[in-house]
């Protein structure tokens, strides 16, 4: 029954890979270069790798996503951002509508210039695999889809889970190969989609979600001892613990907010995070029409 109703819905959403393609010319893409030099996140994690050895156990870090072509409240959460001074600052993805160059210089750049030089480090949402359906102008911007660094007692890994249904096979294995570790305290997993099952909300509309291996995902966090899971996809603020570990949509960056969920979920915001060897604090910084509001998020 899972293979026919996977099959009806793949109908239903209309062939994917059969729509057009457009390339991106290299002419187009020539205009991303001065960016991707500065941007570029393993030649970024070589500069948190030096700084962690200068702040060790006390650090700052925020985090938001799903920005789209808002660049109103992209704006002003990256502004609120910098005044706090960071070390680096995580994005959940869907960053642009429709991934195509002009989008990323007139939006996603623009933002993350005005807090350079303080790193920007996005996972990359379904909105970012582009008219050509290879996230060629993401990757041509931060040189990867996937990361992996530490920052004093916690390690952070982001990857690219936009596969139609499913976690699949080198993204399980490329988590389970960098969840280990006997020296590291904290385990940050950053991707853009939710599984569909996730038990806060989620299953509210086909295609919100990732359908298969999710039982396996969920054992690999929960096995690794995984401190939290950030998601975007669905456009508010949901957090909840679950066998341990905590999963948290953080998708209120200035796309239009989930009608689906609550009230009180539908928040444009971003999280601020004060990690220590001994504690973890958060603040969810809410963007009320140009108002800020400061949220203490219970942790631990």
């Amino acid at each position: 029954m899972d293979i026919l109703r996977d099959w009806y819905d793949f109908f239903k959403r209309g062939f994917p890979w059969s729509r057009k393609r457009e390339i991106l010319t290299e002419e187009d893409l020539k205009r991303l270069e001065p960016f991707a030099q500065r941007h570029n996140i393993s030649c970024l994690i070589k500069k948190l790798s030096d700084e962690s050895l200068v702040k060790k156990e006390h650090f700052r870090f925020a985090i938001f996503g799903d920005t789209r072509g808002d660049y109103r409240v992209a704006r002003d959460i990256i502004l609120s951002i910098a005044k706090e001074k960071p070390s680096f600052v995580l994005m959940t993805g869907d960053i642009v509508r429709r991934g195509r160059v002009e989008e990323y210089l007139a939006h996603h750049l623009r933002m993350a210039e005005l807090v350079y030089p303080i790193p920007v480090i996005p996972v990359p949402g379904n909105h970012e695999e582009g008219p050509d359906r290879q996230y060629t102008a993401f990757r041509k911007i931060y040189g990867t889809d996937q990361f992996c660094f530490d920052f004093g007692p916690a390690r952070f890994i982001g990857f690219n889970n936009n596969s139609f249904w499913s976690f699949t096979r080198e993204q399980l294995n490329f988590l389970e190969k960098h969840l280990k570790s006997d020296r590291i305290k904290y385990r940050y997993v950053i991707m853009h989609k939710p599984p569909e099952n996730l038990p806060v909300f989620v299953k509210t509309e086909e295609g919100r979600g990732v359908r298969r291996n999710t039982q396996k995902f969920y054992n690999l966090m929960r096995e690794n001892k995984v401190t939290e899971v950030f998601m975007g996809h669905v456009h508010g603020f949901v957090s909840n613990i679950i066998d341990g570990v905590r999963y948290t949509i953080t998708a209120g960056g200035g796309a239009r907010l989930e009608n689906r969920l609550n009230i009180e979920h539908q928040i444009h915001h971003y999280l601020l995070y004060d990690i220590t060897s001994e504690r973890i604090q958060c603040e969810r910084i809410e963007w009320i029409e140009g108002e800020w509001k400061r949220v203490s998020v219970e942790y631990m």
